[in-house]
């Protein structure tokens, strides 16, 4: 439970013990918090075992004495007796009583309740009793493992709509400059904003009613499996040089779509599980959750990290300096986002391995929603926000669109020499061939990319081009005419 200083504005927490109306009898009861469990019972000597409740057989053993027969044994320091979370009380039934106890939280931790027959002479029969237990948190009615992602989604939905707003913003500036793959991370912008939106719809409707709407539920899993599924989807169309170096990826692209679907299950299946699912009582079954998800998320980083590289060779063959440099920083975040799903997986698997310890849920409800939910939203966002700054929309988009070729007729015909070896299986990988800088005099041509086609044959020709100036100014005509795009200088230097 947490406690009221925790929760800004949040109403003092208690908890109440209600009993039926035909309990009868004698019932010692017991409320604590976990911290303070070795205050309780009384170790046996003879047995090697701690005894927590007063009998015949600990009496002898001096354990506890005649007056405590069916009470609960604590052994609470003295200097700690006006500090202890421990309260025990022995209750005489007569049927009238409904209320056993009103405990006042005053500090965070994990609370316990334990009710025993405190009847145990011989002239007594058995206790009868039915008892409730009422646990008012400070803030509603949501449980307070959970209470955390109420936060976490509230604060992401208000994080993406700013993404949002500055994305729309770029874009109504540069609107004529704008690329089909910004349309598409536009797109993604307001998709996280409604799924955001509705998780914390969820998590706030489970708070007001103390009830999980499964409605709601089914939604936030779909949108949540989604969420994902879309995003590695067209990372990896992206990695694979789709709308930036290759006009389509052919048969390529139906394994992608079907890499996707399969994501989107198992993301459906770890939603439902991480919400469903009470890891005290789950076990490794949680791990079953999350496994069949990591196989893909693994399938899809192995394919990405390929793809971008080959990505990235080829640009170097054609020397695309500016789509380089971006792809480049790409596959930098890839790695560091590997690295850190691959860490992420080996803290769960290190956490819930001691699940089945006895104070494993009192040592880590508080922070078992990073676990589960803050880690992988965290690192989405943050490689999301990385994405969203690198293809950002400005005043010169269209280098993203265009073809860096050669400035002169040697060098024209060294690429062409180039491709037709490559093509031809020799190694001209990242490390291979000269790198050249990208300098004011970089000339661009509009449209032509690699093809599928031109994936499984030789490239025969490469067109050659001379700078149209801003003036206009015409040059000689060479035997060959030209339409030609001039970078200016401030291009260059922004990449």
């Amino acid at each position: 439970m947490w406690s009221k200083a925790s929760i800004p504005g949040g109403t003092q927490p208690y908890i109440k013990v209600s009993l039926g109306p035909q309990s009868t009898g004698r019932i010692s009861l017991l409320i604590y918090e976990w911290k303070d469990f070795e205050q309780l019972g009384a170790y046996d000597d003879r047995t090697g075992e701690i005894a927590y409740v007063c009998d015949r057989s600990t009496i002898s053993r001096n354990l506890c004495k005649s007056s405590q027969l069916g009470q609960f044994i604590t052994n609470i320091p003295l200097s700690e007796t006006n500090t202890t979370s421990v309260y025990t009380e022995t209750l005489t039934l007569d049927g009238n009583q409904t209320e056993a106890a009103l405990y006042k939280v005053d500090r965070t931790g994990y609370y316990c309740v334990a009710l025993t027959d405190s009847n145990l002479s011989s002239n007594q029969t058995s206790s009868f009793f039915e008892a409730w237990v009422e646990w008012k948190f400070p803030y509603g009615e949501l449980p307070a493992t959970d209470y955390p992602k109420l936060l976490l989604y509230g604060v992401f939905a208000i994080v993406y709509l700013a993404v949002g707003l500055f994305w729309l913003v770029q874009s109504f500036r540069y609107w004529s400059d704008i690329l089909p793959v910004q349309h598409f991370l536009s797109g993604a912008i307001f998709y996280l904003v409604v799924e955001m939106a509705f998780n914390f719809g969820y998590w706030e409707a489970y708070n007001q009613t103390g009830k999980a709407s499964y409605g709601l539920l089914a939604l936030v899993a779909l949108l949540n499996a989604g969420r994902t599924s879309m995003s590695f989807f067209m990372l990896l169309i992206v990695c694979m040089g789709f709308s930036v170096v290759k006009p389509s990826l052919g048969h390529s692209m139906k394994y992608c779509i079907i890499l996707a679907c399969t994501h989107f299950g198992c993301s459906v299946v770890y939603t439902l599980g991480t919400m469903l699912l009470s890891p005290e009582t789950a076990g490794f079954l949680i791990l079953l959750v999350i496994f069949p998800l990591s196989i893909t998320m693994t399938i899809f980083y192995v394919w990405t990290l390929n793809s971008i590289t080959a990505t990235i060779r080829d640009l170097e063959l054609r020397k695309q300096h500016v789509k380089i440099l971006m792809y480049t920083r790409l596959y930098r975040l890839l790695v560091f986002s590997v690295i850190a799903v691959v860490l992420i997986f080996i803290l769960n698997m290190m956490a819930y391995s001691d699940s089945a310890n006895l104070d494993w849920a009192a040592k880590s409800w508080k922070y078992r929603w990073i676990m589960l939910d803050g880690l992988l939203n965290i690192l989405y966002f943050i490689v999301f926000v990385v994405i969203v700054i690198l293809w950002r929309p400005t005043n010169n988009n269209a280098r993203y669109g265009l073809m860096q070729i050669s400035q002169d007729e040697e060098e024209a015909l060294d690429l062409e020499e180039r491709l037709r070896r490559a093509e031809e299986g020799e190694d001209y990988g990242r490390g291979g061939g000269e790198r050249h800088v990208v300098d004011e005099s970089a000339i661009f041509e509009l449209g032509d990319e690699l093809t599928d086609e031109e994936d499984n044959h030789a490239i025969n020709k490469v067109e050659l081009s001379d700078v149209s100036k801003k003036n206009n100014r015409q040059k000689e005509e060479r035997g060959e005419q030209s339409a030609l795009l001039h970078v200016d200088q401030e291009d260059d230097e922004d990449d």
